[in-house]
């Protein structure tokens, strides 16, 4: 069975994914088109703790994020509902690394209607795709000068609608993604197929 790629964004508190907060997160399925967006809890304590810098650039204030807060047993259930969608897949995304860290560590644990709720962990396929990487040789770029999302996209042409809220960078990751499997499905010979069996 095919792997789907899943681009995964996410907003936060601060840049350490041990510690920051998500508060925006947004899920494309590269293949199917399928969304997911949600604003999970954040307690008043972790929005204390947040780098003024962070919320600066999310503009977690100025686009009124906090109107959309779910609930924490909510949070819970999207969360779930994320893990479904990443179950088996590929976790992509333009840092994924940073991403994925702070994804694993959610829903915050917590007793939610007779029964623990724990975090989702790391349900995805070990092997993270990161665009950088992926777009590299497309750029001509050496894997030591990958670029962030804003040049690739300007590179492939992308439109970027809502930079730097979750939905948007998703939406502009997951269509480079697809540009990229075009160009590359058109533009590259094959190399011999050893790596079939690759895990």
């Amino acid at each position: 069975m095919t792997r789907q790629l899943i681009v995964v964004d996410t907003e936060t508190t601060g840049l350490n994914p041990n510690s920051a907060a998500i508060l925006e997160i947004a899920a494309v399925n590269v293949a199917t088109g399928e969304e997911v967006r949600f604003v999970p809890y954040v307690s008043a304590e972790q929005l204390a703790e947040a780098s003024p810098e962070a919320l600066h650039v999310n503009r977690y204030y100025e686009r009124a994020l906090f109107r959309e807060m779910l609930l924490s047993e909510a949070t819970s259930r999207a969360f779930t509902d994320l893990a479904v969608m990443l179950q088996g897949n590929t976790f992509a995304g333009s840092n994924p690394s940073f991403d994925a860290a702070l994804v694993r560590r959610y829903p915050q644990p917590e007793f939610v209607t007779g029964c623990w709720v724990h975090p989702m962990g790391e349900v995805w396929h070990h092997r993270l795709a990161d665009l950088a990487a992926y777009a590299g040789p497309a750029l001509l770029l050496a894997p030591n000068e990958l670029v962030g999302l804003k040049q690739v996209c300007d590179a492939l042409d992308v439109e970027m609608d809502g930079e730097h809220t979750a939905l948007g960078d998703a939406r502009a990751t997951a269509e480079c993604f697809r540009k990229l499997q075009g160009y590359y499905a058109h533009n590259l010979d094959s190399l011999p197929s050893r790596v079939g069996g690759a895990a």
